[in-house]
């Protein structure tokens, strides 16, 4: 049976990578939620996919130009519903200490390019007791390397849209491949079986499709749904 995975929460129900969106897929048969981290003026990990602020929050700009304090002054939740008005955007921490041991982390380092937040990661897993339980997953594979370097036997992901990059994750000796779903076939997760390799697929909503990738023999289902698949 795959592993069933929260992407930025239970996005369907609640604002994506918010606390609300955490902890409703902590009322769900989810075992593991995804979510997106930028590194904030002041150094301080960011919950939050886009590098801007602007479509998930009532403000404007890049959150590597602001501050901790003035992106709190930011509405994360009312573009979701009314509901959301007072959602905070919140820290890498305050989602550790929300979900606690109860789900594990995907933390995907959206920014690549920036090492630094690698280390920051580990940092803040670290402390709040659940490293050790987490996945680091990025696009970018300097980003992975720099944190095998800190962490090294860690779960670490490569995330990709093309099937072709398994070879990319063997090479490099990842544990994971974190595969947009749509690029999944047998022959591939076969392969990535005999390398050693789990295959967890993204984004997929479709609860009529479970069955099809269960049997495929994926190791994980990412979706924005949770509550909906039939685990």
């Amino acid at each position: 049976m795959p592993e069933l995975m929260a992407h930025r929460g239970n996005s369907a129900l609640a604002p994506e990578n918010t606390l609300a969106a955490f902890a409703r897929a902590l009322e769900s048969t989810a075992l593991s939620t995804e979510l997106d981290v930028h590194l904030c003026a002041d150094g301080h990990l960011i919950v939050m996919h886009d590098a801007t602020v602007d479509r998930t929050t009532n403000g404007t700009g890049a959150i590597a130009d602001m501050t901790l304090r003035q992106l709190k002054t930011l509405d994360a939740g009312s573009w979701f519903g009314p509901e959301f008005e007072v959602e905070p955007v919140p820290t890498l921490a305050e989602v550790v200490a929300l979900v606690g041991n109860r789900v594990q982390l995907n933390v995907e380092i959206k920014s690549s390019a920036d090492l630094d937040s690698s280390g920051k990661v580990v940092q803040v897993l670290r402390e709040g007791g659940v490293l050790e339980q987490s996945m680091i997953s990025s696009f970018g594979l300097g980003a992975l390397l720099e944190t095998r370097k800190l962490w090294p036997g860690g779960r670490l992901a490569l995330i990709t849209g093309k099937g072709e990059d398994l070879q990319v994750a063997i090479d490099h000796g990842l544990q994971w491949f974190n595969v947009y779903y749509h690029e999944a076939t047998p022959a591939l997760v076969q392969r990535a079986h005999e390398a050693g390799l789990r295959v967890m697929i993204w984004t997929m909503d479709d609860p009529l499709l479970w069955e099809y990738y269960a049997q495929m023999g994926v190791d994980g289902i990412c979706t924005n749904a949770p509550h909906l698949m039939p685990v």
